[in-house]
């Protein structure tokens, strides 16, 4: 990429700040955060490389877009990708294939309250949750904007529900990247290095891109401040698809 597409860095930084001051100054007003140093003490920083992800992964398979692959597959079809929009393998049950993988992390304390437990170019993460995103490997440069400002280039419908995006990420910097730096409402930028947590609030569009081979862990959650807003997610999305009779049945098995 272009220093000059990765040179802004707007984010608001912190390290080492209480649960409280978390979720008074981030989580409820809506607003993205990076913190530094929530996961130090992750086996997973020293132990995954290559080398010992492939040794207790196995004979594995992982979702890799929409195949199954073996990590050793992947690892020989990412060397030689040479595409712009290359497969990658992303795989929210791999703890549970591999036990060893979820003995190596855990969750951050300010995302330690989810309700559901869900595990999960530009898009809005799914059914209203939050989320978090944690660089064990590697670095991702991030571009972020707020729930009322659609990404030029990008085209919601109506109802939200789909997104078209008909530009790669390489021609959207190049055809719309330059133009948010006079917008009033700026996005909000980083790039997210070995160590660091990103916290991305429901609602907000987010463009993500692996600067280089990277890995990290991500995690869609509800926690009391969303709650209500996922709701209202999935009381739309049942009443389209079943009709009001079903609605409070769904509600009251939750």
């Amino acid at each position: 990429m272009k220093h000059e597409w990765l040179e802004r860095d707007n984010i608001v930084r912190r390290k080492g700040i209480s649960v409280d001051e978390f979720v008074s100054g981030f989580e409820t007003p809506n607003k993205p955060i990076l913190l530094e140093g929530c996961f130090d003490k992750w086996p997973a920083l020293k132990k995954w490389d290559k080398d010992y992800l492939v040794e207790v992964c196995g004979d594995n398979r992982f979702a890799v877009g929409p195949a199954q692959m073996t990590l050793t597959d992947y690892f020989v079809y990412s060397d030689q990708a040479q595409e712009e929009r290359p497969l990658y393998l992303f795989d929210p049950k791999f703890a549970n294939k591999v036990p060893q993988l979820g003995q190596d992390y855990q969750v951050p304390v300010y995302f330690s309250e989810d309700l559901f437990s869900v595990r999960w170019s530009f898009h809005i993460d799914p059914n209203s949750t939050s989320a978090w995103n944690a660089v064990v490997k590697g670095s991702k440069k991030w571009v972020l904007f707020p729930p009322d400002v659609v990404p030029p280039g990008v085209y919601p419908s109506s109802d939200g529900a789909e997104v078209a995006c008909p530009v790669s990420i390489t021609e959207w910097f190049m055809n719309f990247y330059e133009s948010t730096k006079t917008w009033k409402k700026k996005p909000v930028e980083c790039v997210c290095k070995v160590g660091e947590v990103i916290f991305v609030r429901n609602g907000w569009w987010h463009l993500v891109i692996n600067l280089e081979d990277s890995i990290a862990i991500t995690q869609n959650f509800v926690s009391r401040r969303n709650l209500l807003n996922v709701l209202d997610f999935f009381f739309c999305i049942v009443y389209k698809e079943k009709g009001g009779v079903k609605i409070l049945k769904f509600l009251f098995s939750l």
